[in-house]
């Protein structure tokens, strides 16, 4: 089974698993929660943003994402496997993430297979600017081109203390830029994150998918845990 059947089997099985709740126990709330999520993925967001209503009806760990600046979407977490996050929706859409970056999508136009860190254990996580500047290289895989562990440098930076407002709740944060190059493409970009001004938790980006352009935003609506 190849990766994009991975990640969509997994998507199923949970849809899957929601379903059979709600059919198999009617005294429980799984009927009620899988239909407040069918509904959240089907109705329209007349402002471009998910409404802070059905956003809070999703009893499950959530985020926004938007691709390339069009209206905002809504995805709950599915899975959660050594840090990985894998959220998912009713139309296939996959993200995964590991402390807010992006490491693999699967149903958008163009997707990334594979983030993975080129030295050392692990990227560090965008969070550490807040003791200081850092730089880091990992290797992306873009099957759709045929490319494979492709290096990329970064040099994560702070921009500043920034407030943001997600579901109107302002949070205190600082804004991380992470700037990017990758000599065998000739593809340079820069990516942002609005950490946590004191955990260091990832609540909002901004993240270039491919060489082809596509930047994907996203907003943490309801946090694991």
């Amino acid at each position: 089974m190849n990766f994009r059947s991975r990640l969509l089997h997994c998507a199923g099985l949970f849809a899957g698993c929601m379903a059979l709740a709600g059919c198999t126990n009617s005294n429980s709330n799984y009927t009620q929660y899988f239909e407040l999520m069918r509904q959240s993925f089907s109705q329209p967001f007349g402002s471009n943003t998910v409404p802070r209503a059905q956003a809070a009806a999703i009893p499950y760990a959530s985020i926004g994402y938007r691709l390339n600046g069009e209206r905002e979407q809504l995805l709950v977490l599915a899975t959660e496997s050594n840090g990985d996050l894998l959220w998912t929706s009713a139309n296939h859409v996959v993200l995964v993430t590991r402390e807010g970056r992006l490491i693999r999508t699967v149903g958008l136009p163009h997707n990334i297979a594979s983030v993975t860190p080129t030295l050392g254990a692990a990227i560090p996580p965008p969070g550490q600017v807040l003791k200081s500047a850092f730089t880091s290289i990992r290797s992306a895989d873009f099957p759709e081109d045929g490319r494979y562990s492709v290096p990329i440098r970064c040099k994560t930076i702070s921009r500043g203390r920034a407030t943001i407002t997600i579901l109107g709740k302002a949070l205190s944060t600082v804004r991380a830029d992470e700037i990017c190059e990758s000599s065998s493409l000739g593809w340079s970009f820069r990516d942002s994150y609005w950490v946590d001004a004191q955990s260091g938790f990832v609540w909002r980006s901004i993240q270039h998918l491919t060489p082809k352009g596509d930047t994907v935003e996203t907003e943490v609506l309801r946090p694991p845990g």
